[in-house]
């Protein structure tokens, strides 16, 4: 073929046999997206395999691993295939043959999983295995440089100082909290012992500190002190209790919150703002007093709320704690939603992880959330009996404690 010919060839029309080659013309028969065939191991040993689409799924296993071989893939011993998906499409592509035209037909699509036959966590022996080796396991001793900051709370709720009723007046009152000190420094000892002993302490006031008179009309008839002998027995009753700690640990940090006895009232309406509360005054007072010697209280720090706030949070241990009395709301149960208002308000508990109350006059502790823990605490009064005749319910008098670390709490108490 000479230069002219060869040129004539190659621009001249191709025949229509040879314009597209066969394979482009017919419709590709392709899989639908996550069904494409193929296998996907498994952890633990098992395989799941999505096999080509089929006229009909098999009925039994002899045909599901009968499905699985023509794919070339081989059974191990001790394993079987079932069946744990069939899909039916009632208009898919489909290709019998290499070669031939794709034609639209129903077909199934179906996975199979080839597992053990019998799963190791099933087997007598390994399970007798796994509890035998987990429970002679030990743990190591942690050496003093592992072990986490842990910080004590100390919840002092609602003494009431002045107030009488059935377990007594002042000096029933007096002795009770004397003899929750003594068993405060047991409680210390105890955990000593066990390798928890904690290297901070918190003493929490959760309000109520005095009885006062302006709240109802009965108080002015049921106390045995007058308003400044009150404010003076809870100021020497807050000041003995700090003491003990400040003598026992290298910090302390003493807090307290506003409340609805302790609020400074004209009748029943509070007087200016949250700050105007006794048991913060008191608290104040105090501070002052250390303020006068570093030498020995130096390591004492103070919280209190802001003047138009009356709940607290306090960073213990690397876990938030909030403070609040518990007048906010009308009933205990009400509690978690008070919570979930504060949190969304961005008030002074927002970020709390512990959230520390009292007013209701009795133990509760409550999981929230995720993670979260409200501890209601009990109270140190001489009894609620006008909440007794009214529910039959009688509140038992303690002090309560637990400790708090960056991972939680723990070693709570009712002393």
């Amino acid at each position: 073929m000479n230069l002219e010919e060869h040129l004539d060839a190659l621009l001249s029309p191709a025949s229509g046999e040879q314009s597209t080659p066969p394979e482009i013309t017919r419709p590709a028969a392709t899989a639908p997206k996550g069904w494409e065939p193929g296998v996907r191991y498994e952890p633990g040993g098992s395989m799941l395999v999505t096999a080509p689409a089929a006229d009909a799924p098999p009925k039994d296993e002899s045909g599901w691993r009968a499905r699985v071989e023509e794919l070339g893939l081989a059974v191990p011993g001790g394993y079987r295939v079932r069946l744990v998906e069939a899909r039916h499409d009632p208009a898919a592509w489909h290709r019998d043959t290499q070669g031939e035209d794709a034609v639209t037909r129903p077909v199934w699509r179906c996975r199979y999983l080839i597992e053990p036959t019998v799963p190791g966590w099933a087997s007598a022996e390994d399970l007798n295995s796994l509890i035998r080796d987990v429970m002679r396991r030990r743990r190591k001793p942690r050496t003093p440089g592992e072990q986490p900051a842990r910080a004590l709370a100390v919840v002092y709720a609602d003494p009431q100082a002045g107030k009488v009723g059935r377990d007594g007046g002042t000096k029933e009152l007096v002795a009770r909290v004397a003899e929750r000190f003594d068993r405060l420094e047991d409680h210390l000892r105890d955990l000593g012992k066990v390798g928890r002993a904690p290297d901070s302490a918190y003493w929490l006031d959760a309000g109520d500190c005095i009885e006062g008179y302006e709240n109802v009309a009965s108080q002015a008839f049921t106390n045995d002190l007058t308003l400044t002998q009150m404010v003076r027995v809870h100021r020497r009753l807050t000041f003995e209790g700090l003491d003990r700690l400040a003598t026992t640990f290298p910090r302390v940090v003493a807090a307290t919150c506003g409340s609805n006895h302790g609020r400074v009232r004209r009748g029943k309406d509070p007087v200016g703002p949250p700050q105007d509360d006794w048991g913060i005054e008191v608290l104040s007072q105090i501070a002052d007093a250390y303020g006068m010697n570093p030498d020995a209280y130096g390591h004492v720090s103070f919280a209190m709320p802001e003047t138009w706030r009356d709940t607290v949070s306090l960073n213990m241990a690397g876990t938030i704690v909030g403070l609040a009395h518990g007048h906010q709301y009308a009933r205990p149960e009400k509690a978690p939603d008070w919570w979930k208002g504060q949190t969304f308000g961005r008030q002074p508990i927002a970020d709390a992880k512990i959230l520390v109350s009292g007013h209701f006059h009795h133990f509760r502790a409550q999981q929230l959330g995720a993670g979260r823990l409200w501890v209601q605490a009990p109270t140190l009064d001489n009894g609620s009996d006008w909440y007794a005749m009214r529910s039959g319910e009688v509140s038992q008098p303690g002090l309560l404690v637990f400790s708090v670390t960056a991972s939680g709490w723990d070693d709570l108490r009712i002393l």
